[in-house]
């Protein structure tokens, strides 16, 4: 116990001489932690005096590294109290013919404490990287994307960084909306700057998937240059689905119809698809032997799957009209929900009869009856009225 009492006076004694003599510490912050080739960072130099002394003539020397030059390799400073601290900054940049590596800017500090010269250096590192930045574009499916139905997508990854991916792994991430047919992983060795590379993939929609807007989740994972920086990122396409149109258009009823005469026709338009259509309109033609059509088009409005509707159209037909079916033609034109338009040619057979087949004019009309059973009526009234007197 004797003994540590003994000691530690003298570390007392050598931690106030050391307090005592002056010196500086030098500190840094990179604003980036890399630069790609071209590109430019900022340098932040902290000179702490943590000492007890004064320092004076604080001279910083800056020395840069291979590929990089500064905005500024000399500062002065008029000294630094005991305890304080004072920060410089400056720009470095970095060439653009630079290849990946580390570079370093020496900072070189001359001071005087009292009046010794003293002086205490530090190597600032500056991580030159180029960045490859991969993004999607040029996205396209064969067909149609409809419920059960295969579609091949192709799309291109552009590569818009300053530097190469490499080792790119490309994976479509599948769901209940859709399946990968094939393989649904792809490996691309490398996409230089201002390159791209084209993939595609199989595609099947579930069966059981309504009309709608879904996502393709898109996996993406790849190295830098160097295959030192791992990257990964999931980008998302679009997938459109639509459903399928199938129309049935039969001719309900009509009037009889013989050359040069006017009757109706009723038209029956049944959506026996699986999506809606939209703005719905018919347009009915006037060729022959239809001499004239009214209305001409017939604006139905939306007709949901598994219904249908029904039109009435009035039609002349030409005098000198053979007895025959004739095709009615009616052209079909929709949307569906995302604004696509559609046409679609069909025909309703309309039958043109002969004088022959007119119904025989007959004198037995309701109302001939009528007036025949009034008659009896009246007779057998008068001679039951006689014979009573």
């Amino acid at each position: 116990m004797k003994k540590l009492l003994l000691v530690l006076p003298f570390l007392a004694l050598i931690t106030l001489a050391y307090a005592a003599e002056a010196y500086l510490t030098l500190s840094y912050q990179v604003l980036d932690s890399r630069v790609a080739p071209g590109g430019e960072t900022t340098v932040f130099l902290t000179l702490t005096n943590p000492s007890l002394k004064d320092i004076r003539n604080i001279k910083v020397y800056l020395t840069p590294g291979p590929y990089l030059t500064l905005t500024s390799n000399y500062f002065e400073l008029s000294g630094l109290s005991s305890g304080s601290s004072q920060q410089i900054s400056f720009n470095v940049k970095v060439s653009a013919s630079a290849s990946p590596q580390i570079s370093y800017v020496k900072a070189r500090v001359e001071y005087t404490v009292e009046s010794l010269e003293r002086e205490v250096t530090t190597n600032i590192p500056i991580t030159i990287r180029a960045e490859p930045l991969l993004q999607i574009a040029n996205v396209n499916f064969s067909s149609t994307p409809e419920p059960g139905k295969k579609v091949k997508l192709t799309f291109s990854i552009f590569n818009f960084g300053e530097g190469s991916a490499k080792d790119l792994t490309v994976r479509i991430i599948q769901s209940e909306i859709f399946g990968v047919v094939g393989a649904s992983e792809k490996f691309v060795d490398e996409i230089k700057p201002s390159e791209f590379a084209n993939l595609s993939f199989e595609l099947i929609i579930q069966p059981s998937v309504e009309a709608g807007i879904y996502s393709i989740p898109i996996s993406l994972a790849y190295k830098d240059e160097t295959r030192s920086e791992n990257y990964s990122a999931t980008k998302y396409l679009d997938l459109i689905v639509s459903g399928s149109y199938e129309f049935i258009v039969t001719l309900e009823d009509q009037e009889m119809l013989v050359p040069g005469s006017k009757g109706s026709v009723e038209i029956k338009v049944v959506n026996a698809g699986n999506q809606e259509a939209k703005y719905l309109t018919l347009d009915i033609s006037s060729e022959y032997p239809f001499a004239e059509v009214f209305p001409q088009k017939v604006y139905v409005g939306s007709l949901e799957a598994d219904d249908y509707d029904t039109e009435k159209v009035s039609v002349r037909i030409s005098k000198n009209a053979s007895p025959n079916a004739y095709p009615l033609k009616v052209k079909l034109s929709y949307r569906d929900a995302y604004g696509k338009e559609y046409e679609e040619e069909h025909a309703v057979y309309v039958k043109v009869s002969s004088f022959e087949e007119l119904p025989k004019p007959t004198l037995l009309t309701p109302f001939n009856l009528a007036i025949l059973f009034l008659f009896i009526a009246i007779i057998l009234y008068y001679f039951f009225k006689r014979r009573k007197r």
